[in-house]
C-alpha cells in the first residue's frame, strides 16, 4: 500500500502537464499586422428605444361602444342560476375587471335576464367579458329572447356561437333595427372556457 500511493501522485502529475501542455482551448495570441483596409466596419442603427419588427406588432384595438345610451345600467338582473359570488348583478355595475362578472353553473341552459322596467325602444346588445388578456379566447353559444311582462319570452335572435377574445375587446355586439321590449334575456348553451355562460357586462343601447 506505501508503494501505490507515490505512483498515483506521479501519474497525477503527469496528467496535469499534459493539460496544461496539449488541452485545446490554449489562448492564441491575436493576429498581428492586421492593416485598416482589410477589416470591415458595421454601424448599428440609431436606437433611442426598444425595436420590434413589424411582423410581430399587434394592432392596437379601440373599442366602439354602439351608438346611444346603455339603457341596462344598473338596472335589475336574474339568472337561472350563479357559481360561487358570481352573482348576476354585476353584469350592469359598469365595471368589467376583476371578479365583477356573472358565471352560470355547468346546468345548461343558463338563463340571464335585464329588467329595462318598462317597455323600452332599443337597438343594440352588448355582451362583455373582462378586456383583460388573462381571460383568454374562447367561444360562448347563446340566443336572445325578448318579453314584456318577464313571463312569456318571445325568439328574438337565435341560437348562434360567438368568438370572445381579449385581442378584440373581449366583447359582442348585436346590432339591429329598433325593437321593443321590457326584458331582456340571453339563453346560453355552451362557453368553451368554463363550465357555464359568463358575462362582465351587459348592455343595451338605446338612440
Amino acid at each position: 500500500m506505501k508503494i501505490v500511493r507515490p505512483i498515483i501522485i506521479v501519474l497525477l502529475l503527469a496528467a496535469n502537464i499534459y493539460l496544461i501542455g496539449y488541452a485545446p482551448g490554449k489562448i492564441k495570441e491575436p493576429p498581428k499586422n492586421i492593416e485598416a483596409g482589410n477589416v470591415t466596419v458595421i454601424s448599428t442603427p440609431d436606437q433611442a428605444e426598444s425595436m420590434e419588427h413589424p411582423d410581430f406588432k399587434k394592432k392596437e384595438y379601440k373599442l366602439v361602444l354602439p351608438e346611444g345610451t346603455n339603457i341596462a345600467l344598473k338596472k335589475k338582473v336574474t339568472a337561472s342560476s350563479f357559481a360561487d359570488v358570481y352573482t348576476p348583478r354585476k353584469v350592469t355595475d359598469g365595471v368589467a375587471l376583476g371578479v365583477s362578472y356573472w358565471e352560470g353553473k355547468s346546468d345548461y341552459p343558463n338563463y340571464l335576464t335585464v329588467d329595462l322596467e318598462s317597455k323600452q325602444k332599443f337597438h343594440a346588445i352588448r355582451a362583455a367579458l373582462s378586456p383583460m388578456a388573462i381571460w383568454g379566447k374562447r367561444t360562448q353559444t347563446f340566443a336572445v329572447n325578448l318579453s314584456d311582462d318577464g313571463v312569456n319570452f318571445t325568439p328574438f335572435i337565435e341560437s348562434r356561437q360567438y368568438t370572445f377574445d381579449p385581442d378584440t375587446g373581449n366583447e359582442v355586439q348585436l346590432l339591429f333595427d329598433d325593437t321593443e321590449a321590457r326584458y331582456v334575456q340571453l339563453v346560453f348553451t355552451e362557453n368553451s372556457g368554463a363550465g357555464g355562460g359568463q358575462v362582465a357586462e351587459f348592455e343595451v343601447y338605446q338612440k
